[in-house]
């Protein structure tokens, strides 16, 4: 009876799992089981994820899971924020060092020391976006050169930042605004207070993907009409997501996922 009560047991966890997927729609899992367990972060770019592990090994990724490690331990073991642009990873160190990394050749250059008060960072249209802890803007070029962007604390409400179709996007408050790096012209999309849940995001090829705390998915479209993915709650197991060639890829519980 012990063992027929085990035997009931599985399968009713193995039905409870398969369900849980299922209401994801088209998802693959990658690679073997466990193997982005030690990931801290990742970007996308130019056709691959780049990752980085704990211990400071630089990983690169194809969409279809098959890795291969670029860089030794301890090569970035100080990160605080990766960004992929124009071939480079943007990498901040230690106290406000800025690096840029030829992701062909793995050669690295210490750009300045400028960026130690930095909260967020994105690439757009060859530039790199950041904002400080008061909330102003900044525009630096790949080369470490920068400039202010608008008025001192713009940005102080903003909660989230990404780029997306030719513009920065910020959550503030709740709402969804589009702003335009080279005026600042900005306009709020959608209905206030939408995303007042959002905590994390990330876009692709005019589809902005995002996480909502109870681990809810949403695909949104640049007016800001989105429609929920999976269940709800499915994705509450989630630490990482990156989008890349219309795919979405998040790593659960060490495990690489690939949806559409």
């Amino acid at each position: 009876m012990q063992i027929v009560l085990r035997g009931v047991y599985l399968l009713l966890v193995i039905f409870i799992t398969t369900t849980s997927m299922a209401q994801r729609g088209g998802w693959t899992q990658l690679g073997k089981a466990g193997d982005w367990n030690n990931t801290v972060d990742m970007v996308a770019m130019n056709g691959y994820l780049y990752s980085i592990e704990v211990d400071g090994t630089l990983w690169r990724t194809d969409q279809d899971g098959n890795y291969e490690q670029l860089a030794d331990k301890g090569s970035f073991n100080d990160v605080s924020l990766l960004v992929g642009l124009d071939g480079y990873l943007f990498t901040l160190e230690g106290n406000g060092a800025l690096y840029r990394t030829n992701t062909s050749t793995l050669r690295w250059e210490k750009l300045g020391t400028d960026w130690k008060n930095t909260v967020a960072m994105v690439g757009l249209n060859g530039y790199l976006y950041s904002i400080e802890t008061d909330g102003t803007l900044y525009e630096t070029n790949k080369d470490g050169g920068w400039r202010q962007i608008g008025e001192a604390g713009s940005f102080q409400s903003a909660d989230l930042l990404v780029a997306f179709d030719g513009a920065l996007w910020t959550v503030e408050d709740g709402n969804l605004y589009k702003t335009s790096p080279k005026n600042l012209r900005w306009v709020q999309v959608g209905r206030a207070g939408d995303w007042g849940n959002t905590v994390a995001w990330t876009s692709d090829r005019g589809a902005l993907w995002s996480l909502e705390s109870n681990g809810t998915l949403y695909k949104s479209n640049p007016q800001g009409e989105y429609e929920q993915l999976g269940g709800t709650g499915t994705y509450s197991d989630m630490s990482h997501l990156a989008a890349l060639n219309n795919f979405l890829f998040t790593i659960e519980k060490g495990n690489l996922y690939r949806t559409k």
